[in-house]
């Protein structure tokens, strides 16, 4: 049996919103030069003696009061590369100011970007997302948030989890999990994904146990309480549950799901089609923190000071930051779409939603190519 009631998902990944910057008022133009003040009444039936002309100045722009402003979502979590460009100072070398607003959830955010409340932010692809977008709701998936690694990398950022009881290890073989209580943030979400292939590696389903739907925090204590026997929890989760000694890892997503879109930086329409130039510099300020994250996981650049940085906008500590798994990113910031289209069968298939959208028309590459080209060329 499957337990179906709906609790609040706990993001790792969150939002923010500001103000819209006014334009500078249009510039008046001035009197003609040497123009004077004429003595006594004017008359206005008579014809005043020729000229000289008098040169006009063109018209010219206003000139701009100060940064562009972009509204975002806030996300915490390890693999938020918004805030650590931001922290870099990369939206200030391309002229843009952040403003951002919290939100409960990542869920929050399509309707705030459908709303015209935000510009731009970072949104999970679960359920709900493409139930909201095959209801019309207009918006570009711009750039990737996050995606999960393939295992053996180093990026074990969604592994499947364990009780540990008093002997070790509750279960070490997935033909095990029969009739068992198994953590979810939410039903129709990516880790059930997961967990679904690995199921079907030793001929079980998803019907064979028995989903608890929780949040992540609450996972841990129910682990130590045995409420629950596994769950599919992302990182610092499934660190924070092996160093309390409450969970062990079975398997990771990596070996099931590798590229699965996990969090999409999506724009408004709005910010995509009217302010074409400064959605692209976003996304040059964008990747290039992207880039540097990567770099620093994979390739150990500047660790310790990326590290460092990623703390400090997940608020976590940064040892544990260091001894996680992590989310990845592109480095040329495109979108999986087979990735996206997998995921959405699945989801139709498994009844979560009942109305496909038409993902073909919301793919906008044309941020991720210019930013990718950019820096390129510079860095």
């Amino acid at each position: 049996m499957r337990h179906s009631h709906l609790s609040v998902l706990l993001a790792s990944l969150g939002l923010l919103a500001g103000l819209a910057c006014t334009g500078a008022p249009a510039a008046t133009a001035p009197p003609p030069a040497g123009a004077q003040a004429t003595p006594g009444t004017w008359d206005t039936t008579s014809v005043p003696p020729p000229t000289a002309p008098v040169a006009v100045a063109p018209t010219q722009a206003p000139t701009p009061t100060g940064p562009d402003v972009v509204r975002v979502s806030n996300t915490q979590g390890l693999g938020n590369v918004m805030q650590f460009a931001g922290l870099r100072g990369y939206f200030q070398e391309q002229g843009i100011e952040l403003h951002r607003e919290e939100f409960g959830s990542t869920g929050d955010v399509v309707p705030a970007i459908a709303a015209g409340q935000l510009d731009a932010g970072s949104v999970t692809p679960s359920a709900g997302f493409f139930n909201a977008l095959a209801r019309g709701i207009q918006l570009r998936l711009a750039l990737d948030s996050s995606h999960i690694g393939a295992a053996g990398r180093g990026a074990t950022y969604l592994p499947f989890m364990v009780r540990r009881g008093p002997d070790g290890p509750v279960l070490t073989d997935l033909a095990v999990l029969r009739g068992r209580r198994v953590g979810q943030p939410l039903q129709g979400n990516v880790g059930e994904w997961a967990l679904d292939r690995m199921l079907a590696e030793v001929g079980l389903r998803l019907e064979d146990t028995e989903s608890v739907i929780m949040s992540f925090p609450d996972m841990l204590a129910a682990f130590g309480s045995g409420g629950i026997d596994g769950a599919v929890m992302p990182e610092p989760f499934g660190t924070l549950a092996e160093e309390r000694d409450l969970a062990v890892r079975l398997r990771d997503a990596g070996d099931y799901i590798p590229g699965a879109q996990t969090a999409v930086i999506v724009f408004s329409a709005p910010f995509a089609r009217d302010r074409v130039a400064v959605a692209r510099r976003f996304a040059v300020a964008y990747l290039r923190g992207a880039r540097e994250y990567m770099d620093a996981m994979e390739l150990g650049h500047d660790r310790e000071e990326v590290v460092r940085l990623i703390a400090q906008s997940a608020r976590l500590d940064p040892r544990l930051v260091d001894k996680a798994g992590y989310p990845s990113v592109r480095r040329d910031g495109h979108v999986n779409r087979q990735a996206m289209l997998d995921w959405l069968d699945w989801l139709v298939q498994h009844g979560y939603v009942s109305q496909r959208p038409d993902l073909a028309t919301l793919f906008d590459t044309q941020f991720a190519d210019y930013a990718a080209k950019v820096l390129d060329e510079t860095h």
